[in-house]
């Protein structure tokens, strides 16, 4: 193994086990207890560990903010678009799906105007705005009280609603996603919005960029598990991926197309 996998690995496991010994890593991954103090070195120098004696502690993942709508569309916009046309291999002309609210999501309602056949459930305003443009696609915008700046509905009303239909696919944003701890997002009543999302649907497909992975808010809603695909960027580090498809999801890279 090269010394840039194995530091990916130890992360990897550290990401799970939280503290380790240089005797317990030295034994996990073969090498000696000097390999291993340079590695743990490394990766406190990159800010993932804080080295203890005799061992490391994982560090706390960012607590990450939550900022306005506004303020998120310029955000990675290249990252969202690829992964919005990654997630389009996923509907079927003749689906119902659920589509969660945010700047990705309305990336991926934007590819979905080449289909005859939809019918499209959001809580998202400008989702609504945009899919009606189509004919054939059927769109009904979920109820409730809508969220100032963020441009969505939330509350009761709206997961009674969810509580009331099925849906054959939910393609859901979070604004964190931890290897550890799951989907988060910083907001409650945002949190119980999507765990009914969840709930009604027969499969989940996760759109989440790279920058969002190895970050966690305040409120989980939902474990990796969950999902049957990640979709996401070429930035997911190694041992995320791996960590990840070990918990049971299905990581489908996209990649950037290369300007000739």
């Amino acid at each position: 193994m090269f010394a840039r996998e194995r530091k990916e690995e130890l992360l990897a496991y550290m990401r799970v086990h939280k503290r380790a010994g240089i005797h317990e890593l030295s034994e996990e991954f073969h090498v000696t207890g000097a390999t291993i103090r340079s590695d743990l070195s490394e990766l406190e120098k990159e800010g993932h560990l804080i080295r203890t004696h005799g061992g490391a502690l994982l560090k706390e993942e960012e607590v990450t903010k939550e900022a306005f709508l506004a303020s998120r569309w310029n955000l990675n916009p290249d990252k969202k678009r690829i992964i919005a046309q990654g997630a389009k291999e996923f509907v079927r002309e003749g689906d119902i799906i659920l589509i969660d609210s945010g700047s990705t999501m309305l990336e991926f309602a934007k590819v979905l105007t080449d289909f005859n056949d939809l019918k499209v459930v959001t809580n998202d305003l400008n989702i609504a705005l945009e899919l009606q443009k189509k004919p054939s696609i059927q769109v009904i915008l979920i109820g409730g009280t809508v969220r100032n700046q963020f441009e969505c509905t939330f509350g009761s009303l709206g997961i009674e609603f969810l509580e009331r239909i099925s849906v054959d696919k939910l393609f859901l944003s979070p604004n964190a996603l931890s290897v550890s701890k799951g989907l988060t997002t910083p907001n409650e009543e945002t949190a119980a919005m999507k765990r009914a999302m969840m709930r009604t649907a027969t499969e989940a497909y996760m759109l989440c960029d790279s920058t969002k992975i190895g970050r966690k808010t305040f409120c989980r809603f939902a474990r990796n598990s969950d999902f049957k695909y990640l979709i996401t960027d070429e930035g997911i580090q190694t041992a995320d991926k791996k960590e990840l498809e070990k918990q049971g999801i299905k990581v489908r890279v996209c990649k950037m197309k290369v300007q000739e």
